[in-house]
C-alpha cells in the first residue's frame, strides 16, 4: 500500500489502497457514539436554522452562541458542545475527537467560504451564513464537507503509526514532501469520494424534515449518520475496484 508511492503511482491508486486497508477503521467510526452524536449536532444546525428562534433552538441543544456571534464564537460553542456531551455520557475515544473536529472544519469552511478572510463578518452575516444551513442543499454540502474529512481523518489515524517510519532514504517516502503530496492525495480522494454523500444527505433531509414536522428524531439522524459512512466504505471500495480493474 505505502510502497505504492515510490513507484509514482495514480493519486487515486494510493488512496484507494489506503482504503482498503483501513476499512475496520470505517466501522469503528460509524458505530463510535460520539461520532454518532455529533451528526446529531451537525443536524440540529440544519433544524435550527429554519425554526423561528435558531439561536434559542441551538441553545437548547447545547450550543450556546451569543446574540450577534462571530465567526469565532460559533466554532468555541461547537467544540464545547461536543465536549459537554461526551463528558457527560463518558464517551470520549479518539474517533469521535476526530468526528468533533471535521465538523468543526466543515462549519468554518461554510463560514469561511461565505465572508473569505479579508473581513471579519459582522453578527448579523454569520446568523445569516448559518441560516442557509436550512437549505437541504446547503446541508448537504455541510455534510459532504463533514464526512468527507471524518473519513480522511479516520484514515490518517489508522496509517499514522506506519507513515512517520517511512521517511528517509531507502523507504517508500523519500522526502517529507513526498509524505505531504501522499496525504494531500488521500484527502483529495475522499472529499472526491463524498460526493455521494452530498447528494444523499440532501434528500434525507428535506424528507425527513416534513415528516417529522420540522423535529428530526434522533434515531433517524443516528441511521443516517451511519448509513452515509457506510456509502463512503461503499463508494471507497468501488473506486478502489475499478483502479484496480
Amino acid at each position: 500500500m505505502i510502497e505504492l508511492i515510490a513507484n509514482e503511482a495514480d493519486v487515486e491508486d494510493i488512496a484507494a489502497a489506503t482504503s482498503q486497508a483501513a476499512d475496520t477503521a470505517f466501522e469503528t467510526i460509524q458505530n463510535d457514539k460520539g461520532f454518532l452524536e455529533t451528526v446529531e449536532l451537525m443536524k440540529e444546525l440544519a433544524v435550527a436554522a429554519k425554526s423561528s428562534d435558531p439561536l434559542e433552538h441551538l441553545k437548547a441543544v447545547g450550543i450556546d452562541l451569543p446574540d450577534k456571534p462571530s465567526v469565532i464564537d460559533v466554532g468555541i460553542a461547537l467544540t464545547e458542545a461536543v465536549d459537554r456531551i461526551i463528558e457527560t455520557k463518558g464517551i470520549r475515544s479518539d474517533f469521535n475527537e476526530l468526528a468533533h473536529g471535521a465538523l468543526s472544519s466543515a462549519v468554518m469552511s461554510h463560514l469561511d467560504e461565505r465572508f473569505g478572510s479579508m473581513f471579519p463578518a459582522t453578527g448579523d452575516e454569520v446568523l445569516s451564513a448559518l441560516a442557509d444551513l436550512g437549505k437541504p442543499s446547503e446541508f448537504g454540502k455541510l455534510s459532504r464537507a463533514f464526512f468527507g474529512k471524518a473519513t480522511n481523518d479516520s484514515l490518517s489515524y489508522f496509517l499514522s503509526q506506519h507513515i512517520g517510519t517511512q521517511v528517509g532514504a531507502d523507504q517508500p517516502f523519500a522526502t517529507v514532501n513526498r509524505m505531504d503530496q501522499f496525504e494531500q492525495a488521500m484527502k483529495t480522494h475522499c472529499n472526491e469520494a463524498a460526493e455521494i454523500v452530498e447528494r444523499f444527505s440532501s434528500m434525507w433531509f428535506s424528507k425527513n424534515f416534513y415528516l417529522d414536522d420540522g423535529d428530526i428524531q434522533s434515531s433517524k439522524t443516528e441511521g443516517f449518520g451511519s448509513y452515509a459512512m457506510t456509502k463512503m466504505r461503499a463508494e471507497l471500495k468501488m473506486r478502489a475496484e475499478n483502479n484496480d480493474a
